[in-house]
């Protein structure tokens, strides 16, 4: 009696998985039993047919086999993290090597899961299952956290873009009306308020601008900076931040020659907006340093103030455009330095961590891919 067909996974419509494997005997059955389970599935015998379906379909789940002649599958996985388009893809990693009996080993190398031939159809559709269910939550998450950040960002934006724009409009009248009364010393006091208000406004607007950039679709490639250019676009940022409060003295720079996959624009932007927040809220002539270096097949950037220090709840807001203590210390800004710096380590294939004790100073840590 022939056996009645498997029920589809709840979730399974329209979603699709892509299979690399070069054993010509069982990526066919994988495919077959998947297929069997409702999704949609593109089968691929190497890496760079597997790259190719992947850019031109961009599945859901991508399954892929570590031993494979060429790119294996833990190469493949290095070169899909640093894809903008296909980084944050779900991906399966498989293997018949003994020495990834503990799955733990597998997951090590970067994968989201990992099976261990031989391995039944049951136990493959429930990885695929478990990852789509995962990736969906994440997007309900990120949904969420885009809300929050929308909420906050029309409440405080008028703020923010109105406050320096009055202080422009306001000493501007006042040098107008009392030009003959004053003197040079105070006409170039007023200059240098209007010119500070001024940029506050071009810097809030860059920003907001920037992180709009970030989101539209059909972005470009990120392309490779020769250490030269990693290094004036770091300086650049470095700069910019510790002029605009006036800390150049206080800055210390530590940095390592290296190549590094980023647009010269994002990376100065990155820098820029991490040390103007360890300067802007740590005393003056107190220590801020700014360090990038290379550390195995990652760059590593830490900026680290002896400021005030955050709450563990604190660091959590810092992407919902909260403002802590505003009302003792006028905390001036959306906090769209930091959400700017998170969208660009997040499309660089990176990580940020921040440390803080309260009284005791911040540490921020970038770990980008190289």
């Amino acid at each position: 009696m022939p056996e009645s067909p498997l029920p589809p996974d709840p979730g399974a419509a329209l979603k699709t998985v892509l299979l690399i494997d070069d054993d010509v005997r069982l990526r066919p059955v994988l495919v077959e039993g998947l297929e069997a389970h409702g999704y949609q599935v593109l089968g691929a015998s190497d890496t760079v047919q597997g790259g190719e379906l992947a850019r031109a379909y961009l599945p859901d789940v991508i399954v892929c086999d570590i031993d494979m002649p060429g790119v294996d599958g833990k190469g493949y996985l290095k070169q899909l993290r640093l894809d903008p388009e296909l980084a944050d893809r779900q991906f399966i990693l498989m293997t018949g090597d003994p020495a990834y009996a503990n799955p733990r080993a597998g997951m090590e190398l970067g994968a989201d899961d990992f099976l261990l031939k031989p391995f039944s159809i049951g136990d493959l559709t429930r990885a695929v299952a478990a990852r789509l269910k995962r990736a969906e939550v994440s997007r309900h998450l990120e949904n969420r956290v885009i809300e929050q950040l929308r909420a906050s960002l029309h409440a405080t934006l008028p703020h923010e873009f109105f406050t320096p724009l009055a202080g422009v409009f306001g000493l501007t009248e006042m040098l107008e009306e009392e030009l003959g009364e004053l003197d040079q010393d105070e006409v170039r006091a007023i200059l240098r308020d209007i010119l500070t208000s001024a940029r506050r406004l071009h810097r809030t607007l860059r920003n907001y601008l920037h992180i709009i950039q970030l989101d539209a679709p059909g972005r470009p490639a990120v392309p490779w900076l020769e250490a030269q250019q990693v290094a004036e676009a770091f300086q650049a940022g470095v700069k910019a931040a510790a002029d605009r409060h006036g800390r150049a003295a206080d800055v210390k720079v530590e940095l390592a020659p290296m190549r590094l996959r980023c647009g010269p624009t994002e990376f100065t932007a990155l820098v820029e907006e991490l040390t103007d927040n360890a300067v802007a809220f740590s005393r003056k002539e107190s220590p801020v340093t700014v360090r990038l270096r290379a550390e195995g097949t990652n760059a590593r950037l830490t900026v680290q103030d002896a400021g005030r220090g955050m709450t563990p709840k604190q660091i959590q807001q810092l992407g919902l455009f909260q403002q802590h203590d505003r009302k003792k210390f006028e905390q001036q800004g959306l906090g769209l330095g930091l959400a700017l710096s998170r969208r660009i380590v997040q499309r660089l294939g990176g990580q940020l961590r921040i440390e803080s004790e309260p009284g005791h100073g911040t540490m921020v840590e970038v770990t980008l891919p190289i």
